[in-house]
């Protein structure tokens, strides 16, 4: 009996401390700051189980818990970025009258850094905008983020110039028989052609064409295609082939140089067939001048979607591997942090997201759940 009395008693004095807890206001909005810390990774979920609903997730890599910080919808094979100059990111999508069917509109979507909430959007003409699996490449600044570059496709390739001060839309420029966007340190964009050439295009000052004028060839896509999806170091992009080479293009000037290839591999790796491969398969610590390669062994035509065991390193100015790094799960796509002490972030075939240190190798977390389906695209603060 005195048990009992005793735990009505404890049961009774429970309930009336939680009685005084305060009331919680509802809604109850949390806020972000305006420049984001550089652990901070932006995962661009396509949502290959829905297509209308992707979303980009933002997530701190360096928090043992917590990690998710917000997440702001996109739309129909959107591509993201987000702007280093300003308190916004901003959003290429396409929307249906009808959700899934109807009349469509394109449109860059702007939104705020501090609650992920729309701000703005600019109405792109022509239905024009490249719906396809999101490559970083396809959404790209130029001249110090006052203009904002969209790939289109229709299948004919262009590209869209939005001016982001004036929230406008200013120009299309043909890119026929080239795709995607390398932005100059000038005002210029090359785009990788079918020739194995660099189609570059100058803009002035309103964001109109000046000129166009093709590079030599620097690849070979009939015996080593290059991807479309470089990692850039100081204005140089470096383009890996299906075979392992690297193909330098040095875009710090209005006309791009082209330093001679090397190889990712040696005499070793090459009788083990070891190859680049996945969806996002390079990055780069720019501080540190490496380079960072998804790579598979047993390479064979075809293979180079697929995804890697290992990631490499090197360093890009004596062109040599400094590590070979094991993934504790099959790797996806790669992304480096730029901090001092950076992250290498990894989408695994789980389509989670595993953590290790760019520096020592180690796996340090995984991030994961239900935050995202398909986070195929990784954005790193900058």
């Amino acid at each position: 009996m005195k048990r009992a009395i005793l735990g009505l008693v404890l049961v009774i004095g429970s309930m009336a401390a939680m009685a005084e807890l305060p009331v919680e206001t509802i809604p109850k909005v949390e806020t972000l700051p305006s420049s984001y810390p550089d652990t901070w990774v932006f995962a661009h979920d396509t949502n290959f189980f829905s297509l209308s609903d992707a979303k980009v997730v933002l997530v701190d890599v360096a928090a043992e818990n917590r990690n998710y910080k917000g997440s702001l919808p996109s739309s129909h094979f959107p591509s993201f970025l987000a702007a280093a100059t300003r308190s916004e990111v901003y959003v290429a999508e396409s929307i249906y009258s009808r959700r899934m069917r109807g009349e469509r509109t394109d449109l860059i979507s702007i939104y705020d850094k501090v609650n992920l909430a729309p701000i703005g959007e600019v109405i792109l003409p022509g239905a024009k905008r490249g719906m396809i699996v999101t490559h970083k490449n396809t959404l790209q600044f130029l001249d110090n983020e006052k203009f904002l570059l969209l790939y289109n496709f229709t299948p004919a390739t262009s590209v869209s110039v939005v001016d982001i001060d004036k929230r406008a839309f200013l120009a299309e420029v043909s890119i026929g028989g080239c795709s995607m966007i390398y932005p100059s340190k000038q005002r210029s964009f090359g785009s990788l052609c079918g020739d194995n050439t660099m189609l570059v295009t100058h803009l002035d000052e309103n964001g109109k064409q000046v000129k166009q004028e093709r590079s030599g060839a620097f690849f070979n896509a009939d015996t080593d295609p290059v991807f479309a999806k470089p990692a850039v170091i100081d204005g140089i992009y470096y383009f890996p082939s299906f075979k392992g080479m690297v193909h330098p293009v040095d875009m710090n000037a209005a006309d791009p140089a082209m330093p001679e290839a090397w190889s990712l591999l040696q005499e070793q790796d090459r009788q083990a067939n070891w190859r680049p491969g996945g969806w996002q398969i390079a990055t780069a610590h720019e501080a540190s001048r490496r380079l960072f390669v998804l790579m598979h062994p047993d390479g064979e035509n075809g293979s180079h979607k697929g995804g890697g065991s290992e990631v490499w390193i090197y360093d890009v100015a004596s062109e040599k591997r400094l590590e070979r790094m094991t993934l504790k799960e099959w790797g996806v796509s790669i992304e480096v942090t730029q901090g001092e002490q950076p992250f290498l972030v990894v989408t695994n075939a789980n389509m989670d997201l595993d953590v290790y240190s760019a520096d020592t190798g180690e796996w340090l977390r995984f991030i994961g759940g239900r935050a995202f389906e398909t986070p195929f695209i990784l954005h790193a603060s900058r």
